[in-house]
């Protein structure tokens, strides 16, 4: 028997515990009494689990409490399978802590393994205390399918961080790692029967760097791949932890590393070669070449040998048409399979490809374009654009992974892009994804029923190294995986946040580089109570968390000014309330908890830089609103002050997809001798600059005089419109003309043209 605390330690131990679990379970029922953990720990299980056994009890030697017991007999951690029931979902638990030890009984190995994540957990929280409330959970997830993506095409990552990235999940029980292996720059798996794939396919002559637009490029050979015994060995890996390794290979687009090493296999036989870049390509796998169904016959026969994965990922998405438009073969397999367009070849090469992994006893998952053309009979879906792909998938009787980039896209910025490490655009912060809903609302029951869960992405083109994988998944990974486990019903964003800092200790103690940009301060420029003045908001996603603010280098004779204490001092502030700027200054604000919460001891530091010109704080009306997608801020972000950086895609860029004509009221008439406006140009991503911009004033907004025009800037990222004159005016007016649909040969051909600007200049 256990060795019997004194009462007035139980009741100490009981008033101080909590529980904080990530993700929260399903049901938990506190009850009366505690656990003492200071005996030693004896995993208890039948034959079946002596393994299963015998590694947990090795990971939970270490969480014991230092302070230990001579007792009589040690505290047992008793594991069961129970009788299944049909009615139970197979990761299903139940964990009871009594007085006298600990029950995890499940009904698969699945279910008991979730059960002893959350053992590890509790057991990590009670080491301090020495005791665990006394409880019982009783537990299930509410999607199947919970997954995290990593593509290690772009930057390669080795079998020890791949390893540990598959820790990162089964901690918080997600069950499946998609792992994305070829891609234009780069295949990543052994072949055996096709050694020219990593020979040639697996190394590239250089990479792209820096900001996207530039189109900058390294000298380096970079490159690498794993062998078949370090994908068994991964894979070996993940099955221990009840995570299913989905692998995909790319097809009939992101070819090029394939092409480079078989250019027989393309349209145009190349010559190829694996990309330096980031983008979308024009050369593909020719869909009318019997030898490339033949290539990846084989490839997938190696693949489906190393991976037991019932579903295999055969990508699908941004696939050209460029090439089998003009290619005689695919015109003839089009016109011999009375295919009417290059989409339904698409599904041609699809269903060919399907029908051979069928026969495999597997099925195909791919990316939402895998519907153009029509839908592979037993194909289930991965919708990244949006949901729509996913409500189509469900809608005809497909089943459907949730993926898209407005919430499930982890290469996105998680801060304001001026204060995070480059990435590729976007902002995806962690509040955003524990907002997501997998299920759209316009399924119906039996649709919804289709929905098997959703992922995160990580892709790699600005992700260079393992602590920035990790930073870009954690702490996003944890409030996705709560939004696939948990009930929707017991969501709050509150208390997730509350455990999350409870369970930022525990990432840094195991070595995770999770990101605190959580903590990071949100400046906010908005119009001023009067013209020419910018009310600055300072707001942090932690309401109880004090935030501080300074004015580093601060002018004399600067009007930036709290309205309640007067001119800024550059000295470290509290702040109370929003502050008023009304001349060019700098900056800082930074969040800092009073308790340290495990956010190490400096803290993300906000920066924004005021610059003020004519235009600036004025008002300012538009012919037409912005895109819905890119409209943070509204027509103030014009002339808020703050000129865009090279993170383009951020709350300092309005995007249309027209043009715009601008006005802005200088407040009196004023001699003016310039007017310019700053536009993007990224074709990559289908955002180009302005076909013209005129530039006209007026004394009294009826008529406007002209001023000058600017075109043909080419350069890539931020190019600056303007033109000199001379002029006496209180309304300046800039018309911004599209270029209309992108032209033939570029990413996104026949589609609207982005058009994005930022502020506008009077001087």
């Amino acid at each position: 028997m256990h060795r019997l605390l004194p009462f007035t330690l139980i009741i100490s131990l009981s008033a101080s515990a909590q529980v904080n679990l990530i993700p929260l379970p399903a049901e938990m029922r506190m009850e009366a009494g505690t656990l003492d953990l200071r005996c030693p720990w004896a995993v208890e299980a039948g034959a079946p689990l002596h393994e299963f056994a015998e590694r947990l009890q090795a990971e939970i030697v270490p969480l014991h409490p230092d302070e230990k017991l001579a007792c009589f007999r040690a505290t047992s951690i008793d594991l069961k399978l129970i009788t299944p029931d049909t009615l139970l979902n197979a990761e299903w638990y139940r964990l009871k802590v009594e007085p006298s030890g600990i029950a995890i009984a499940a009904v698969t190995e699945a279910g008991l393994y979730r059960g002893t994540r959350t053992l590890v957990q509790l057991l990590e929280q009670g080491r301090g205390s020495a005791s665990l409330p006394c409880l019982t959970i009783t537990d299930q997830p509410r999607f199947g399918w919970r997954g995290m993506h990593l593509d290690v095409c772009r930057h390669f990552f080795p079998v020890p961080f791949i390893k540990k990235y598959i820790d990162l999940l089964a901690r918080y029980k997600m069950n499946s790692f998609h792992w994305h292996l070829t891609d234009d720059q780069g295949w990543r798996i052994q072949i055996k029967g096709r050694p020219e794939l990593t020979a040639v396919g697996a190394w590239r002559k250089g990479s792209q760097v820096g900001a996207y637009a530039n189109q900058q490029f390294d000298t380096v050979r970079y490159g690498g791949f794993y062998t078949q015994d370090e994908i068994r060995e991964v894979v070996a890996y993940a099955a221990e932890r009840h995570i299913n390794v989905v692998p995909e290979i790319e097809m009939p687009g992101h070819a090029l590393a394939a092409l480079a090493a078989y250019p027989q296999l393309g349209c145009t036989g190349g010559p190829y070669a694996v990309e330096r870049g980031w983008g979308v390509f024009p050369d593909v796998f020719c869909a009318g070449n019997d030898s490339v169904f033949a290539m990846l016959q084989d490839v997938l026969t190696e693949v489906m040998d190393l991976f037991p994965s019932k579903i295999i990922h055969i990508g699908g998405d941004e696939c050209p048409k460029d090439r089998w438009k003009t290619c005689p073969k695919c015109q003839a397999r089009m016109k011999a399979d009375g295919l009417k367009d290059e989409h339904e070849l698409q599904s041609y090469f699809i269903r060919r490809i399907e029908k051979f992994v069928n026969g495999k006893g597997r099925k195909i998952i791919g990316w939402d374009e895998i519907l153009e053309g029509g839908l592979a009979p037993n194909a289930s879906v991965m919708s990244w654009r949006g949901t729509e792909g996913g409500i189509a998938a469900a809608r005809s009787g497909h089943d459907a992974v949730m993926s898209p980039g407005s919430h499930c896209y982890f290469d996105h910025y998680q801060g304001d892009p001026a204060n995070e490490p480059l990435a590729i655009g976007g902002y995806t912060p962690l509040q955003k994804v524990y907002s997501y809903e997998p299920v759209p609302a316009e399924l119906n029951e039996k649709e919804a029923k289709h929905i098997l869960g959703a992922q995160g992405n990580i892709w790699t083109e600005y992700i260079h190294t393992p602590d920035q994988v990790e930073y870009m998944a954690a702490p996003r990974l944890l409030a996705l995986a709560e939004v696939l486990w948990t009930p929707k019903g017991k969501r709050d964003e509150s208390a997730f946040i509350h455990r999350l800092e409870q369970e930022f200790p525990k990432l840094d103690s195991l070595h995770y580089s999770a990101s605190r940009s959580l903590y990071q301060v949100r400046i906010t420029p908005k119009q001023g109570a009067k013209p020419g003045l910018i009310t600055v908001e300072l707001e942090s996603a932690m309401p109880d968390i004090p935030v501080y603010y300074k004015f580093p280098g601060q002018e004399a004779g600067a009007m930036a000014k709290d309205p309640r204490k007067g001119p800024m001092a550059p000295q470290k502030q509290r702040y109370t309330g929003p502050l008023d700027v009304t001349a060019a200054s700098t900056v800082q604000a930074w969040a800092e908890p009073e308790a340290h919460f495990g956010t190490q001891a400096t803290y993300p530091i906000s920066t924004a830089r005021f610059h003020f010109n004519k235009a600036t704080a004025r008002p300012i009306t538009l012919s037409n609103p912005p895109d819905e997608r890119y409209n943070t801020g509204g027509a103030f972000t014009l002339v808020d002050g703050i000129t865009a950086g090279s993170q383009r895609v951020n709350t300092e860029w309005l995007g249309w997809k027209q043009g715009v004509t601008i006005t802005v009221d200088l407040g009196s008439v004023q001699h003016v001798r310039h007017i310019g406006i700053g536009a993007w140009n990224d074709a990559h991503s289908w955002i180009h600059l302005p076909a013209e911009v005129a530039f006209s004033t007026s004394t009294d907004s009826t008529t406007f005089t002209p001023f000058g025009s600017a075109k043909g800037q080419v350069a890539g990222g931020r190019n600056d419109f303007s033109t000199e004159g001379q002029a006496k005016a209180r309304y300046v007016r800039i018309a911004v003309k599209s270029i209309g649909n992108i032209p033939d040969g570029m990413p996104g051909e026949g589609n609207p043209a982005w058009l994005f600007l930022d502020e506008v200049e009077v001087r």
